[in-house]
């Protein structure tokens, strides 16, 4: 086995944080140190070497508050696990494995399983079940697709490598990668400042998303009432009308603060069916930063439910406004929540109506304090796992990159589950 001041390098290297999760990485280990040797966004190369920090790696457990051994820890969380009537295991940022235990162990104890962005993912998941959806793949846009439409405000921020990826890419398997055209859609400022790569088959175009819906009919109707200038709609036109291959982008995520959010997503979708009468059109939408489509995909399979489920004491029953954790957490009407973040960064909103237990990487944020936080190893950098892609059509594994100081969140989960 390798000693800690060991230098190793790694390739091939599938990246665990952003749903793209690129497997091109090259990154060097010495003295359990990280250091990504790829050409990459400052930003994503960041989310590896930030975890050199000291306050990365000793971190203690904690019971309310007080910094405490790990044993004790778990001691705490059993005798809270043993007294609630009511535990949700929400999930807000997860792999495929730990999906699996948070699976067994909500069946040990008659828990709710839900994820912390249902209600976002759970719209696209509501628009195939009604009426279908013709969804494409990144690799089918990179490959096959000669005109894309890209609707987003910061898109680029959250996926740093999509353009260079899979949109303005320099080869292709079947089309010549010169001839595509590529429309960003949405807060123009934005999207040219978060997008790392200039392109000139790439054009920016200011517009409020929340209008996605009227730009679609003017499409459909070959007549612009839209703000955009009529040169530049009837260049999308032609474009559109041209194409062998549309693909249309978005995050529903950036369409969830508006009230229009189930329209919008509508009828993009709408539309792209009624293009196939015609031609070849397909959409993609973007998730699973936070363990998503992971986590949606192995609980779909697992149990035939995307996600709110809870066991019953011989099956999983779905109900998503039942088991809606956000409803029940508010309401009161949950005494314990057992929180599993193991990838992301995002703070965690805690209810002090009931008791919160936090398993999650070094340096996990919160509102409030939980009564109980064990730090786990991360997935992709201390454990191995496996993770789904954005476009739920790969599934990649995660490599043990270092030695690790703590467990994994399987392990936790075992220890405080028995």
């Amino acid at each position: 086995m390798s000693k800690i001041s060991d230098s190793l390098t790694h390739k091939n290297v599938v990246c665990p944080f952003c749903s793209l999760h690129c497997d091109d990485l090259e990154i060097n280990v010495h003295d359990n140190k990280l250091s990504v040797k790829n050409n990459i966004p400052k930003s994503c190369s960041l989310k590896f070497e930030k975890l050199n920090l000291p306050k990365f790696r000793d971190i203690p457990a904690r019971v309310k508050g007080k910094p405490c051994e790990t044993k004790k820890a778990y001691q705490y969380s059993r005798q809270l696990i043993k007294k609630s009537k009511e535990t949700i295991f929400l999930n807000s940022s997860v792999d495929v494995n730990i999906t699996r235990e948070s699976l067994s162990a909500a069946s040990k104890v008659n828990g709710i399983i839900d994820h912390i962005n249902s209600n976002v993912f759970l719209k696209n998941i509501s628009i195939y079940q009604r009426r279908g959806y013709m969804a494409t793949s990144l690799t089918e846009i990179k490959n096959k697709s000669d005109t894309i439409i890209v609707f987003s405000n910061n898109l680029f921020k959250t996926y740093p490598r999509l353009m260079e990826k899979y949109l303005a890419t320099n080869d292709s398997f079947s089309i010549n990668p010169k001839i595509k055209k590529i429309y960003v859609i949405g807060k123009k400022a934005n999207n040219q400042k978060d997008c790392n790569i200039r392109d000139k088959r790439i054009t920016y175009i200011d517009f409020n998303i929340k209008n996605i819906p009227e730009l679609l009919s003017n499409f459909a109707n070959k007549k612009n009432t839209s703000l955009i200038s009529n040169k530049i709609f009837n260049k999308l036109l032609a474009s559109i009308e041209d194409c062998k291959y549309l693909s249309i982008l978005w995050a529903t995520s950036e369409f969830n603060d508006y009230k229009e959010c189930d329209e919008i997503i509508y009828n993009i979708s709408a539309y792209v069916v009624s293009l196939n009468k015609t031609m070849r059109a397909a959409c993609l939408s973007l998730a699973g930063n936070d363990g998503d489509v992971s986590f949606s995909q192995t609980l779909g399979w697992m149990s035939g439910f995307p996600s709110r489920i809870k066991f019953t004491g011989n099956f999983f029953e779905y109900d998503k406004d039942s088991h809606n954790a956000e409803q029940l957490i508010n309401s009161g009407n949950a005494d314990l929540v057992i929180y599993l973040n193991s990838l992301s960064e995002k703070k965690l909103i805690l209810n002090k109506k009931n008791k919160n237990i936090v398993v999650g990487r070094p340096c996990t944020k919160y509102n409030i304090e939980p009564d109980v936080f064990i730090p786990c190893g991360i997935p992709g950098i201390d454990f191995k796992g496996h993770i789904f892609r954005t476009d739920n059509v790969v599934s990649l594994p995660l490599s043990s990159l270092r030695q690790s100081n703590g467990n994994s969140v399987q392990q936790v989960l075992r220890e405080i589950i028995k």
